[in-house]
């Protein structure tokens, strides 16, 4: 069984990239563009994707994104992943075994050779979502967010992507609408 504690950051990262968000204190709405150039790729990337991108590496990083959405959307309505797409991004990866002494003694390990950062991110897309709980990732509950999350939440009740500033937006609603 999956690790629910285990959030799939790339897919959510990939899937909420460009998406409208309204941070506490904005006054309206605003979208980021999606890997627009190297320079905002890498900062839209950094929490994922080791070193810089390249404006070469854009395409298909742009690729990847859009196979993130296409995914975390299947999953969303319950429909199959089509594979193709990910699996082509990731075919270039490729793994060595070494060997590495710790202090519980040796241990073998898999070293990754990835092609490009796009083949790296589609390779680790790969594993979280081999990993992953389908009915743990979900849409924010409040009507004017669009953000996906992985409820880690034991009851699995989770209904909000962040409780600053859906959560609380959307109990002051209700409590105006009550």
């Amino acid at each position: 069984m999956a690790d629910p504690g285990a959030v799939p950051r790339i897919l959510l990262l990939l899937d909420n990239l460009g998406r409208p968000r309204k941070p506490s204190g904005a006054t309206a709405p605003y979208a980021e563009p999606i890997l627009p150039n190297a320079a905002t790729a890498s900062a839209q990337l950094a929490e994922v994707v080791d070193g810089p991108v390249r404006e070469a590496d854009l395409p298909e990083l742009r690729r990847l994104q859009q196979t993130a959405v296409a995914a975390a959307g299947a999953i969303l309505a319950g429909a199959a992943l089509d594979c193709d797409e990910l699996n082509a991004l990731a075919a270039g990866c490729q793994a060595r075994v070494e060997l590495s002494v710790t202090e519980d003694g040796p241990r073998r390990e898999l070293v990754w050779s990835d092609p490009s950062p796009a083949a790296a991110l589609a390779r680790r897309l790969v594993e979280e979502l081999s990993a992953l709980e389908p009915d743990r990732l979900r849409r924010c509950g409040r009507p004017e967010c669009d953000l996906s999350f992985y409820d880690t939440t034991r009851s699995r009740t989770r209904r909000w992507h962040a409780e600053d500033p859906c959560g609380w937006r959307e109990r002051q609603r209700v409590h105006r609408l009550g």
